[in-house]
């Protein structure tokens, strides 16, 4: 097992970028928390656990190639995202097909900036440790990320997180829960 800070090897990292941002009322990707954009901060995250890194988006766009030049990812472009969550999920799985050494996916949402890297590190190896998919719950609320094994990405591609077989974990610091949907949710995020 690799060191507490290192990312987990065979894991890839999806987050799911390729939302409407409505209620937000401007695209929420590019809006700063802590003198970073809020996708910054979920790139980073998805860095320090996984080994690699895909970021599904609706369409091209020249601010993410500047992102990614600083913070790499592999783009995934997504044009049924506006049908919703569940095919940005698929698109971003469908990628994964065919890489031999995977062995495991943890699923990252966008608007969630406030998830500490050493507890999506812990979600992982929950997962590689169990063989069966894992989610964070804060109070009650199911979270993110998602941490599924490779023999399970059928399931998560349909499902989004196959709950009778997985694991729910209780976890203790709501960054697991907290996403950005109004600008005024920017005030109730947490020091990652």
């Amino acid at each position: 097992m690799p060191a507490d800070g290192a990312p987990l090897a065979g894991l890839a990292g999806v987050v799911l970028a390729a939302g409407q941002a409505r209620r937000f009322g401007a695209d929420k990707r590019w809006a700063s928390w802590q003198d970073e954009p809020l996708l910054a901060h979920v790139l980073r995250t998805a860095w320090a656990t996984c080994d690699r890194v895909l970021v599904v988006v609706e369409r091209h766009d020249p601010a993410l190639d500047e992102l990614l030049g600083r913070l790499p990812a592999e783009p995934v472009v997504c044009p049924d995202a506006r049908r919703g969550l569940a095919f940005s999920r698929r698109c971003g799985l469908d990628a994964l097909n065919g890489d031999p050494g995977l062995r495991g996916v943890l699923v990252f949402l966008g608007d969630m900036p406030a998830i500490r890297p050493a507890d999506a590190r812990r979600l992982g190896r929950r997962m590689l440790e169990t063989g069966l998919p894992v989610r964070p719950v804060y109070r009650g609320e199911p979270g993110h990320p998602v941490a599924c094994p490779a023999q399970w990405l059928a399931e998560l591609r349909e499902s989004g997180f196959p709950g009778e077989q997985g694991r729910l974990i209780e976890w203790g610091h709501v960054g697991v829960v907290r996403d950005v949907d109004y600008p005024a949710d920017l005030c109730r995020l947490v020091e990652p």
